[in-house]
């Protein structure tokens, strides 16, 4: 086998295995994650976990890397291929409430076991705020380009709408998260649609952007 295909290979089961990682993680929480409970979920040594990411604490930085850029890139391919702004902050507000198709909320309560790492290592938080910094571009110019197009009545820049947005998402995700009884991901879903629509002055009237499917 050429090495070329043994590295692609290689790189394909460790991002299979950090898949595996995050429902670990999202289930025992950062802190009782341990190689050996990795390894029994995926079926590869302590020794090879070791090889591939150092220590625990290395494994455990490089799975909240892995599941903050792989639901940034899902948003943002998502993004990529709908015109209209709208929608665009309606599926946001749908990723970040857990209120999708698979009603997956890994991702949240991975969130939840980052930041409270965040709260102690200062290279945690940097990585944290950096991400904060890349949601807050994605709704920004979704804001930007409902502004430019007439659908959003609000003119505040897009820059501070969009904090504003993202607070309302982490308010509502959190319990969501937490399993309160009383904000069901698509209750959370609701709520922030209708917040958005107030926040953005959106039109209800404004056609679609053209090239919507």
């Amino acid at each position: 086998m050429s090495e070329p295909r043994t590295t692609r290979r290689i790189g394909r089961r460790r991002t299979e295995v950090l898949d595996a990682a995050c429902e670990v993680v999202s289930d025992r929480g950062a802190e009782a994650t341990r190689f050996t409970d990795v390894t029994a979920v995926t079926g590869v040594g302590a020794s090879t976990l070791q090889y591939w990411f150092g220590s625990r604490e290395d494994m455990l930085i490089a799975v909240f890397r892995h599941a903050a850029d792989r639901d940034l890139d899902a948003v943002t391919a998502y993004l990529a291929t709908e015109p209209d702004p709208w929608r665009q902050l309606v599926h946001l507000a749908a990723f970040l409430t857990g209120n999708t198709d698979d009603g997956d909320d890994t991702g949240w309560r991975l969130w939840v076991e980052w930041w409270r790492w965040a709260l102690r290592d200062d290279e945690v938080r940097g990585q944290v705020l950096d991400d904060y910094t890349r949601w807050r571009r994605l709704i920004a110019d979704s804001i930007a380009s409902g502004q430019g197009a007439g659908a959003f009545a609000n003119d505040t820049p897009p820059h501070e709408l969009a904090h504003q947005i993202l607070a309302f998402f982490d308010g509502l995700a959190l319990p969501v998260a937490l399993g309160d009884p009383t904000v069901t991901p698509s209750h959370a879903h609701a709520l922030l649609v209708d917040a958005l629509a107030r926040l953005v002055g959106h039109r209800q009237d404004t056609p679609p952007a053209s090239g919507h499917r």
